[in-house]
């Protein structure tokens, strides 16, 4: 932050703080910061990272804006924690640099997570293995009770692995010596195991990088599991007295020399979602070129695009460090040490921060109808300094939408997951074509009389000719006032109360999405007089007034000699 002090001045990085921390709140309210926040300014390093160190310890002065190195958005993310508009890429990247800053030991101490589940035998004590992460993946923060993490459905998972090995003490009597020594001790079968069935492996490690494809396992909920045999070889030599004086001196030894092995199986789950998602639907080309597209989907997601433009749901993205990981414990044959972590595990979460989806640009994409349910919104850790919403919002399980793309079709629309690296292009067989038809409405007054009216409303395809009746669907003529129906031959007739002047009607098309054939409306307007005579008569009323005009003006011109005739004269 120096060079941003030193280029713009503190007062322009504030300025800078404030314009970017407007950006992210929209229908939400801000939370406060916990004040327990884990702080890791002292003993770790963010490097270029900072912004994606959700629930650190924020701390809002132009003091820490000033002392911040790095770019602007570092520099923010030293103030308030910062969301995505789609999953952060660099996580990946962090999380595989944090694994190779696992700390290093020997067969005399264990280094694992508090939490790790520590398994002891004979000789192998304090052994594990533990997930550090497994990527691409997102927690989606749907409702305050139903947070699954999805995982993509081709990824890779890191473990960490330790034991130490207690080598018993040697023993000695007048007869008797037993000495103990270490031989060997190794990692073997280190697995990736699927819902049981084995996925990857490697080679003795204990900071192992598995890669995995869930494509070929049945359903989407699946067990990872990291297993290994960890095998220890010691050996015991005894030296036994074969010939004892009556002093109680022994003259002569003898040695018997054995070998033993003891092993035991260490292993790690976690439960996930595999996260697929396909999209299918209807589409239609809108008379005038415009793509209409009705878009139905299998989990949540970030939206649609075309190169036009895009809809985006409700969601936003922040990272944040795994607490599991904050601290890590040496165990050792006489004691045990908890410090600060050097490697810290980011995880990717999306919330919902919108009350529905939104189209952009606004010009050119329009929303016409979502459907979904209303949902609770989640709540976020108190640690993590971002707005969240306070009132409902509604998923998209269907999406319809219009695009002025006239050379666009449904082959380049791309579907959105929330989690990295997951989308998907639609595949026009997954869509069917609804084609949309121009409709032509007329109106005639068949008679009137001084209260009423009787009007026939005729309504039919352009492209076809064909009738068409809207009481077989669930659009409808809207006469004036009221809502009519046609029948089976296009038409309805019927008397409603005499109007002033015109009367007016229009059709209102049912969805496209819900019909086999879809239409445009149409209006027509007819005079209660006829069309003639309303020509006529708009005519009247529209010159009596323009002429009167007219005259005043030449009669001001002629009399008080003020050149204002002809009126367009300085046009």
């Amino acid at each position: 932050m120096q060079l941003l002090s030193r280029s713009l001045g503190a007062g322009v990085a504030v300025a800078v703080l404030l314009a970017l921390s407007a950006l992210v709140a929209t229908q939400s309210v801000a939370r406060p910061l916990d004040a327990t926040a884990f702080s890791p300014d002292d003993d770790h390093d963010h490097g270029d990272n900072r912004s994606l160190w959700s629930r650190d310890r924020d701390t809002i002065n132009r003091s820490a804006l000033r002392n911040q190195t790095g770019s602007a958005t570092n520099s923010l993310a030293a103030t308030t924690d910062i969301p995505f508009n789609r999953p952060p890429e660099a996580v990946a990247a962090w999380n595989r640099e944090q694994l190779a800053e696992f700390p290093t030991t020997d067969d005399s101490s264990s280094v694992h997570p508090p939490g790790a589940t520590l398994v002891d035998g004979r000789f192998i004590r304090d052994a594990y293995t533990a997930i550090f992460t497994v990527q691409p993946s997102t927690k989606a923060r749907l409702t305050p009770n139903d947070q699954p993490r999805y995982v993509a459905p081709e990824g890779e998972l890191f473990a960490t692995l330790d034991y130490r090995v207690a080598v018993p003490r040697d023993s000695e009597t007048a007869t008797d010596r037993i000495t103990w020594s270490l031989q060997s001790h190794d990692i073997t079968d280190l697995q990736l195991l699927v819902d049981g069935r084995r996925e990857a492996e490697q080679e003795g490690t204990r900071t192992p990088r598995f890669d995995y494809d869930l494509t070929e396992h049945p359903g989407t909920n699946h067990t990872l599991t990291v297993t290994a045999n960890l095998t220890v070889e010691l050996q015991r030599q005894h030296d036994y007295c074969t010939n004892l004086t009556s002093a109680g001196t022994c003259t002569a030894w003898a040695t018997r020399t054995t070998t033993v092995t003891e092993t035991i199986t260490v292993r790690d789950s976690r439960s996930v979602s595999e996260y697929r998602l396909s999209v299918f639907g209807f589409y239609a080309r809108y008379p005038n070129g415009d793509l209409g597209l009705a878009m139905f989907k299998t989990e949540p997601w970030l939206g649609y695009s075309l190169p036009e433009g895009r809809v985006n749901g409700v969601w936003r993205f922040y990272s944040a460090r795994d607490p599991s990981w904050d601290r890590l414990v040496t165990s050792t044959a006489t004691n045990t040490t908890t410090e600060h972590s050097p490697i810290h595990p980011l995880r990717v979460s999306a919330y919902p921060i919108k009350t529905g989806p939104t189209a952009s640009p606004a010009e050119t994409v329009s929303i016409l109808e979502v459907n979904g349910q209303q949902r609770e919104p989640p709540t976020l850790s108190p640690t993590v300094n971002l707005d969240v919403l306070e009132q409902s919002y509604r998923t998209s399980f269907s999406l319809m939408t219009r695009f002025e793309t006239p050379d666009r079709t449904v082959s380049d629309v791309t579907a959105h997951g929330l989690v990295r690296g997951v989308q998907t292009d639609a595949d026009p067989r997954m869509f069917e074509e609804v084609p949309i038809h121009r409709s032509n409405l007329t109106l005639a007054v068949l008679n009137t009389t001084a209260r009423t009216a009787t009007v026939r409303v005729s309504l039919r395809d352009i492209e076809t000719g064909e009738p068409i009746e809207t009481a077989a669907s669930e659009g409808y003529v809207v006469l004036g006032d009221e809502r009519v129906q046609t029948g089976a031959d296009g038409t309805v007739t019927t008397t409603i109360d005499r109007p002033a002047g015109a009367i007016d009607a229009r059709f209102e098309p049912t969805e496209w999405w819900l019909r086999q054939t879809g239409y445009v409306g149409d209006s027509d307007t007819v005079s209660v007089q006829g069309t003639v005579l309303s020509v006529v008569t708009s005519i009247y009323r529209a010159g009596v007034p323009v002429g009167l005009f007219l005259v005043a003006v030449f009669l001001i011109d002629r009399i008080t000699g003020l050149p204002v005739w002809p009126p367009w004269r300085g046009l």
